[in-house]
């Protein structure tokens, strides 16, 4: 049984992380666990370019993106779902929030006909499985 389950989701396409998020309540109501939704936000790279975005920009995306989240969560979740946001490379930070939040299952939706950006391809769902140290359940076709 799994305890804690890890969903990483993104907030700029919702259809897809109620989708996902649903899909998982639905499989995981029998074992009482606790889910966790992860968004990753990206980085603004290496430092020396991050120095050529003003501050105030930074601030600004950081804000719209926890208001995007905090928008989908009070949409689509009860109060027993608990969030974070995380910066960087999308599979990296999954990896890292699983581990430190101790998951034993993390869900990813595995999208290898759409156009959805890293944290739903191919490629970031591959590396979240190769590299976690818990068990990834990945979802197909999730949308009509």
């Amino acid at each position: 049984m799994f305890k804690k389950i890890l969903v990483p989701i993104d907030v700029d396409y919702p259809e897809t992380a109620a989708a996902v998020l649903n899909k998982t309540a639905e499989h995981v109501k029998p074992m009482d666990a606790e889910i966790r939704l992860v968004s990753v936000m990206s980085g603004f790279g290496m430092p020396i370019v991050a120095s050529y975005i003003p501050k105030e920009v930074r601030q600004a995306a950081t804000d719209r993106f926890k208001e995007s989240l905090e928008q989908f969560t009070e949409a689509n979740c009860d109060k027993s779902v608990s969030y974070c946001i995380r910066t960087g490379k999308a599979w990296e930070e999954i990896i890292k929030e699983a581990e430190k939040w101790g998951a034993d299952l993390i869900v990813v939706y595995h999208n290898h006909r759409g156009n959805l950006n890293e944290s739903f391809s191919v490629s970031c769902s591959h590396r979240v499985a190769d590299h976690a140290n818990c068990s990834v359940l990945r979802l197909r076709n999730i949308l009509s």
